[in-house]
């Protein structure tokens, strides 16, 4: 589904309009619209799209060179002919190209489990003689490049877009005619990615949508989990203990360690993998060095995932044999704080920083959350002059208490700005 991609359109349309060749770079996890986006890019501009990697090594390239074969009226070639990327790029040298020509290598990633030397050779060949060819290459992949690469990727190529989830101010306008409260509880479920968001039925309430599209053993998302890790891990165990322990709240790496029995040191390796897949990521508090910070937290990005791991992944027996109502029953009963109400932080976070020069009445130079072992700040905004300390709470019944341990925590955060304080609740941004 194409959906809110107007501004990677025309990224990836200025630079196809260049005078010269370009190579373009898109990196998204699994479902969050890179393949629609090309295909949206490509629909009317001459193309070869090479995509479907799913074959037997010796077969892989020679398939790859039919592709490119047909697209200038060559012969098919034999399955021996092509046995490495390299040799791919050497045909395309070879075609003469009159007119502008879109290439498309979606999935790179699954070319370089094939050849390891595909990357470096794409790179190399480009800045040989590729670049000199009249065309634009895209090359597309659901898994992060090592920092290795970052430094060449970022010299040849004339965009690097990194698609991000949908945020909850692009999700509501699928249901332009919900109020927010509604609009919410599908942002919460489904909302970061638009194909999921599609499946939610709005003629039903909530409870009969979780029901009919994650509890029932033939429904669309219930081993969606599943799905999006075998798409580039085979040994998935765990990867979906770290991503259910990450769903219940432990979201520092040693608590993480902690709830699975194990050392923290012994994650590591897994949770950069899952960095690289994009589906989780790591945030510090401000004022931090991303490379330094012992108060790095970990969040999954994608609320379906979320919603998954915290759901499904530990009832999944229950589920099979059909035990639905049980976790329906208990879906419902933590729905607000453990759903709803994370996703309305992040709602009130990125409402607040769209509106930020309303809202404060100054224009911050910066504005983020912070923490520290024993406590924790939803946002700080700060000018030169003035800062301002926000946290978001649901209900507003104890607003007092809130207020006192929101000055309380402000205390450990070292600054001599003018002090100010706002509390957000669910009436502030959902009325």
């Amino acid at each position: 589904m194409f959906f809110q991609r107007e501004k990677e359109l025309k990224s990836l349309n200025n630079s196809f309009n260049r005078a010269n060749s370009a190579i373009d770079f898109i990196f998204a996890s699994k479902n969050v619209g890179k393949t629609s986006l090309v295909k949206e890019y490509i629909k009317d501009k001459e193309n070869i799209y090479l995509t479907n990697y799913e074959m037997i090594p010796s077969h892989f390239f020679s398939q790859m060179a039919n592709i490119v074969n047909k697209h200038f009226n060559h012969i098919d070639v034999s399955s021996s002919s092509f046995s490495s990327f390299m040799d791919i790029l050497e045909l395309l040298n070879e075609q003469n190209i009159e007119k502008k020509l879109v290439i498309v290598f979606e999935d790179f990633q699954n070319i370089i489990k094939v050849d390891k030397n595909a990357l470096k050779d794409l790179i190399q060949y480009w800045k040989k003689s590729l670049k000199n060819k009249n065309i634009q290459i895209i090359v597309t992949s659901s898994l992060l490049f090592s920092d290795s690469y970052k430094n060449n990727l970022e010299r040849i190529s004339n965009e690097i877009i990194n698609l991000e989830y949908l945020s909850f101010r692009k999700s509501k306008e699928l249901f332009p005619q919900m109020n927010k409260l509604e609009q919410l509880y599908i942002y919460s479920i489904l909302g970061t990615i638009s194909t999921n968001i599609t499946y939610y039925n709005p003629k039903i309430n909530i409870s009969s949508n979780i029901k009919n599209l994650f509890l029932s053993k033939d429904s669309y998302f219930f081993d969606y989990g599943i799905r999006i890790l075998k798409n580039e891990i085979s040994d998935i165990g765990t990867y979906s203990s770290i991503l259910h322990s990450i769903s219940k709240g432990n979201t520092k790496i040693g608590d993480i360690a902690s709830s699975l029995e194990l050392k923290s040191t012994h994650l590591t390796r897994y949770l950069q993998k899952l960095i690289d897949m994009m589906i989780i990521k790591r945030t510090i508090p401000l004022g931090d060095n991303q490379k330094v910070s012992k108060f790095g937290r970990y969040e999954i990005k994608d609320n379906t995932l979320k919603f998954w791991f915290s759901y499904l992944y530990p009832n999944f027996i229950d589920l099979q044999l059909g035990n639905i109502n049980k976790i329906s029953d208990l879906i419902q009963e933590e729905f607000i704080n453990k759903v709803l109400f994370p996703s309305y932080k992040i709602f009130v976070k990125e409402r607040i920083k769209n509106k930020q020069s309303d809202i404060f009445e100054y224009t911050p130079i910066v504005i983020d959350s912070w923490w520290d072992n024993n406590n924790s700040i939803d946002l700080i905004a700060h000018d030169r002059k003035t800062i301002t300390f926000v946290q978001i709470i649901w209900e507003d019944d104890n607003s007092d208490i809130s207020y006192e341990k929101l000055k309380s925590a402000s205390l450990k955060f070292d600054t001599s700005l003018e002090k100010k304080y706002m509390l957000i609740t669910k009436d502030t941004f959902l009325r």
